[in-house]
């Protein structure tokens, strides 16, 4: 019944409006909540937030209010009533994008305890750039590796936007582009289909990491190969099985740790505690309602929550949409499975092994 008033509003944007369309989409079945406010018996502004599947953080991803009803604290009682929304959801971040040029809408921010955190170039449709801001709204920031985040480009390249991610986390300088995403991909998937494309095992994603020089290790629940039970095609198998093969012998020739056996949250913790930077794979199914394995990087943990980078980027969302995702620690142990077989794994990336230089034994002195 809102949807006039709040199309309406769109019009005081410079850009970037949203259409009757997309409007009724986040009204009616989107993952967002919408506010509104009313003076006079016509809605004079509206405030809507985006949230994503899985996890405890939200978007403020519009707030508009009319001019005639400007300088009564409309803009303030829309974004808190959206915080408090957002609280109740149980997220723990609100983050938003606001016009550089736009210096009331960032007075408001900053008054209500939002940080600036960076600033996207051209990023409205008219060209105008945006500043990042960000607001803690429980709990006390907890202290995140600093990876450099990497979008995955294709459906099937989770595994190596990850791998890219953790080795420009030491040092790897060069800018990420879809060639290496092929490379990674081509040299760690085990897995081919009659339609759709193949998936990167642990393994293989550890011995592209240790054939570029990184420290790496591997957990694994149990023994059995990953994925085979993804297909039915005996031939199929055997591809799985001789690709997995190939990928341990690799890494025990290297002397590459494997550890299989039941792990969990300690493990995790254990790895970040060392410097190291975690790929975990999780259930596509449980965070988008896609049966697929699906893998992420770990930046962080505190008590209630795992930090996430997600490369991959749902169709309307932004870059940022996917940086330190909390991911309760209470969802740990559905997220962090998949399939019937209930595979569990996890890829430990570590800096660059120190190499040798020059041959022989070094002069004495």
């Amino acid at each position: 019944a809102d949807l006039d008033g709040i199309l309406a509003l769109e019009a005081h944007f410079p850009s970037d409006r949203l259409a009757r369309r997309q409007l009724r989409h986040l009204l009616t079945r989107a993952h967002a909540e919408t506010w509104v406010a009313e003076a006079g018996g016509r809605i004079v502004g509206d405030a809507i937030v985006l949230f994503r599947r899985g996890f405890d953080a939200a978007r403020l991803y519009s707030l508009v209010v009319a001019p005639d009803a400007r300088g009564r604290g409309v803009g303030a009682a829309l974004l808190e009533a959206a915080e408090r929304g957002a609280r109740e959801r149980g997220c723990v971040s609100v983050r938003l994008e606001v016009r550089a040029t736009n210096d009331v809408a960032q007075r408001l921010y900053l008054r209500h305890g939002y940080e600036p955190v960076g600033r996207t170039d051209f990023y409205y449709r008219d060209g105008a750039d945006a500043v990042r801001m960000r607001k803690r709204l429980r709990g006390d920031a907890p202290e995140l590796a600093g990876v450099p985040f990497v979008p995955q480009t294709l459906p099937f390249t989770c595994g190596p936007a990850c791998l890219m991610m953790a080795m420009r986390a030491f040092g790897d300088a060069s800018p990420p582009d879809r060639a290496e995403e092929l490379a990674l991909w081509r040299e760690a998937t085990t897995v081919y289909l009659a339609a759709g494309h193949g998936g990167c095992s642990p393994h293989g994603l550890a011995v592209a990491a240790l054939r570029r020089g990184h420290r790496v290790e591997v957990l694994a629940r149990d023994a059995a190969v990953p994925f085979v039970d993804s297909v039915r095609d005996p031939e199929k198998k055997a591809v799985i099985e001789l690709a997995h093969a190939g990928f341990t012998a690799e890494l025990e020739r290297a002397g590459v740790p494997m550890r299989v056996g039941p792990f969990g949250l300690p493990a995790i913790e254990e790895a970040l505690a060392a410097g190291r930077i975690p790929i975990l794979l999780v259930s596509g199914y449980r965070l988008y309602e896609e049966k697929v394995p699906h893998w992420v990087v770990v930046t962080g943990m505190d008590d209630e929550h795992l930090y996430l980078h997600d490369p991959f980027v749902p169709e309307g969302a932004e870059r940022a949409d996917g940086v330190h995702l909390p991911l309760a620690r209470s969802a740990f142990e559905r997220v962090a499975t998949f399939g019937k077989a209930r595979h569990r794994y996890l890829v430990v990336i570590g800096p660059h092994e120190p190499r040798q230089r020059g041959g022989g034994q070094a002069p004495a002195r």
